[in-house]
């Protein structure tokens, strides 16, 4: 037993080498996000797939309010770019497509490619879903000492498979 934390701290040590990405279909255009591998981006990816009605703000930001909030690990930010996806306070989700700064946000991620973002956003309110990017077994170990063994991302074993998020089976990163 006293090789588990080994494991599991090697497995995490993988796990942060492999970034997670999401799709956002804003209007038909889908583009990719990559979130922080965090306690916030990984919650956040738990909630996936959900579509999300999100305001207009400022010029440059759509935001929603999640019913439930995430953990944060917020910082000041003197420059935010087009593509940042980025949680204020614990639950207010935003989507940048313009330039701002001067708030805490903790970060959720950023979008791959800014191409085409504005005008796919709008002026007005829109509907965003954010899902997995694709699933699937990505191998990061060959322990056979993890034959049979689930566990979540924080090390925690798992007795039952997850309906969905990413978790470890039998030394694989497994995506839902």
């Amino acid at each position: 037993m006293k090789e588990i934390p080994t494991i599991i701290t090697a497995l995490l040590l993988c796990l942060k080498l492999n970034a997670m990405e999401i799709e956002l279909n804003i209007n038909g255009k889908v583009i990719t996000a990559e979130i922080e591998d965090t306690e916030t981006g990984r919650a956040f990816c738990d909630l996936l797939p959900m579509t999300l009605d999100m305001s207009e703000l400022n010029g440059n930001e759509k935001y929603h309010y999640l019913m439930s909030g995430l953990p944060t690990d917020a910082h000041y930010c003197s420059t935010i770019q087009a593509g940042d996806l980025m949680l204020y306070g614990n639950s207010c989700v935003v989507l940048f497509y313009g330039y701002a700064g001067g708030y805490s946000y903790t970060r959720l991620g950023k979008l791959l490619s800014t191409q085409g973002l504005a005008e796919a956003v709008g002026r007005g309110s829109i509907s965003v879903t954010f899902s997995i990017r694709s699933t699937g077994v990505e191998t990061i170990t060959s322990d056979p000492s993890m034959t049979g063994k689930m566990y979540d991302l924080q090390g925690r074993e798992l007795h039952e498979e997850p309906s969905k998020g990413i978790f470890i089976k039998n030394g694989k990163k497994i995506r839902k």
